[in-house]
């Protein structure tokens, strides 16, 4: 099989970026052209890479097949999909009775045809592709019954667009955290630091890369704000967020304590100590304090599930959805409402009861 891989290059701003290079050790221009244009666009440093990851795949796949990858049809694209459901290295024959799991979850598999779709279609637009491979897996349809429905809805045409492609992917509900388990990761934390940015993401529903970006300057005491910055997500729209006056104290105990004299930057997570003391952290430095959190609790989260419960729990004090949204950068309704809101056990008991005891169902009153 053709060895295809992604490589770690530092550009001269001193940013990281990615690149796919070919058994050859070359880079694979048509990939290489499409990471470039995204990059253009200001896509975030992870999703560029996350593009290379995508692109990769499929390269592999279409040097294992031997297709020329301009030569792109529906059945290449459904072939793909049986392919990165259970392809596995050591497999010359794909057998007709699979007894094993796919390797890939539905939305990963989603994800990745996406990105594909999306690279034909710039080279499609660049004029140096001629099939428009993305009108021919892309089905009008009626949209009907929208469960959130916006202010002039009633004067839109309900036109949709439905990717035949697309696996159904099976609706999980997403975990949260109890307070029991909040309290206890904060308890685990070993400095000031780690406890600070475990409580910034847990009441105040940031990102980990938006966590990362803060400045010293973005914190307001007197309101006990933070300005998260507009970011190169999708939905990375400015926004202010809310902490307690606690959280807020420690993060002027915190400044006080690492930020002295011989700090020169005003991001305000830094590394305190090894050979890059006084740096910005890093993602992974953030991954790695989870994980260490993880193995002393025994309780299995990740810097998301605490942007779940956030919202949940925002939902749950009976916050309007639409000021959830605001609070979480979303710019759509429809995300926070299908992905962020969990409501409690305790949270459904609570309000059957009340529709009980106001003749609800099952009332014998």
């Amino acid at each position: 099989m053709c060895e295809i891989n992604v490589y770690e290059v530092i550009t001269q701003s001193e940013e990281k970026r990615w690149i796919v290079l070919n058994e050859k050790r070359e880079p694979i221009t048509p990939i290489m052209k499409y990471i470039k244009y995204k990059d253009s666009l200001g896509k975030a440093p992870n999703t560029l890479k996350t593009y290379c990851y995508h692109l990769k795949l499929y390269w592999e796949y279409l040097y294992a097949e031997d297709k020329y990858w301009k030569d792109i049809d529906l059945n290449i694209l459904a072939e793909f999909i049986h392919w990165l459901r259970y392809f596995r290295k050591t497999d010359k024959v794909i057998p007709l009775m699979q007894d094993h799991m796919a390797k890939r979850s539905e939305n990963t598999i989603n994800q990745i045809i996406n990105c594909v779709v999306d690279f034909y279609d710039y080279h499609l637009r660049n004029d140096s592709l001629q099939k428009d491979i993305k009108a021919k897996i892309t089905k009008e349809i009626t949209v009907r019954n929208k469960r959130y429905k916006g202010f002039l809805d009633h004067i839109s045409d309900n036109i949709g667009y439905k990717n035949i492609l697309k696996i159904k992917e099976p609706r999980r509900k997403l975990k949260t955290l109890t307070k029991e388990q909040a309290e206890a990761i904060h308890s685990a934390c070993n400095n000031s630091r780690d406890e600070l940015m475990i409580r910034i993401m847990y009441e105040g529903g940031l990102r980990a890369t938006e966590l990362l970006r803060l400045w010293i300057e973005d914190f307001n005491l007197n309101e006990n704000s933070v300005l998260v910055r507009k970011s190169k997500t999708k939905a990375g729209e400015q926004r202010k967020v809310y902490i307690s006056p606690e959280t807020m104290n420690r993060f002027q105990d915190y400044i006080i304590d690492y930020h002295n004299d011989g700090i020169d930057t005003n991001y305000v997570f830094i590394n305190l100590r090894g050979k890059n003391k006084g740096k910005p952290v890093q993602y992974w430095t953030l991954q790695a304090l989870i994980r260490r959190i993880n193995n002393k609790t025994g309780i299995d989260f990740t810097a998301h599930m605490l942007r779940h419960t956030y919202a949940t729990n925002l939902h749950d004090l009976g916050v309007e959805v639409a000021i959830i949204q605001k609070l979480l950068g979303h710019s759509q309704v429809q995300t926070t409402m299908n992905m962020y809101i969990h409501p409690s056990d305790e949270t459904i008991r609570r309000n059957w009861e009340k529709a009980h005891s106001q003749g609800g169902p099952n009332n014998d009153k």
